[in-house]
């Protein structure tokens, strides 16, 4: 039902549909309408813009590969511009052709462990050079959160990007696991990233060489060494995370 109601408020019935609900490309596209001062939307607009983000930030609370493009789209709710709804409108083009998705929990026994994908895009963001932080939860077979999230911290290298991330992931596997033990559940929790860098970076005891990393990040290195998780590399084909 919001999908339909996204693809109306936009007038897009009978467009053509396409693929992808929002590429690096489209994004960077509205940044640049936005440096040559494309005009500001007027109050309507603006509380038109703003529904359609909100509606758009609940319908990817179950639909994970919208999770990037409703960041991007709401990024921009203070202030936003006419070109931005180019945003919404690839969105809605991508809704018209998927306007529903089926998740099937299929029924397993209850998991040990917890599996933590995480992974990020160094400067992603063409205006801001931020990285964005990308990652999912599993419990078994079944995906039970994930989140796309603009990194708050400039990276300097795709390796400092992706340690940001791991983090973020690390946080989001204590929350879980401490979550799961006031149900009654005692679970473990594995990370798992695509860099030999942030992996690299989060077994040692320290910043190392890397001098310009904010100390506030490394409070991961004491979470492995106790064992509160465990950190392991997989594919970059195989990482799930990056579709956030």
């Amino acid at each position: 039902r919001h999908s339909e109601l996204i693809v109306k408020d936009l007038g897009l019935e009978g467009a053509r549909s396409v693929t992808t609900p929002g590429t690096k490309e489209d994004v960077a596209k509205a940044d640049e309408n936005n440096e040559v001062e494309d005009p500001e939307c007027n109050p309507k607009e603006a509380t038109l813009y703003r529904g359609l983000c909100a509606r758009l930030n609940y319908l990817a609370q179950d639909r994970y590969e919208l999770l990037f493009c409703s960041k991007e789209a709401s990024r921009r709710m203070s202030r936003p511009k006419r070109g931005d709804f180019a945003l919404l409108k690839r969105i809605g083009r991508y809704l018209l052709a998927r306007p529903r998705m089926v998740q099937e929990f299929k029924w397993q026994s209850m998991p040990t462990c917890i599996d933590v994908h995480v992974d990020s895009d160094w400067a992603g963001c063409k205006a801001t050079c931020r990285s964005t932080s990308g990652g999912t939860i599993s419990m078994g077979a079944h995906a039970v959160k994930a989140w796309a999230a603009t990194q708050a911290t400039v990276a300097l290298s795709s390796g400092e990007a992706e340690l940001y991330a791991l983090v973020k992931g690390a946080g989001q596997a204590l929350g879980m696991v401490s979550l799961l033990a006031d149900l009654g559940y005692a679970v473990d929790a594995r990370v798992h990233s695509d860099s030999s860098a942030a992996i690299g970076i989060t077994n040692r005891k320290g910043l190392g060489k890397l001098r310009h990393l904010n100390v506030q990040f490394l409070w991961v290195q004491d979470k492995v060494r106790d064992k509160s998780f465990t950190l392991h590399k997989v594919p970059g084909e195989r990482n799930v995370a990056d579709l956030m």
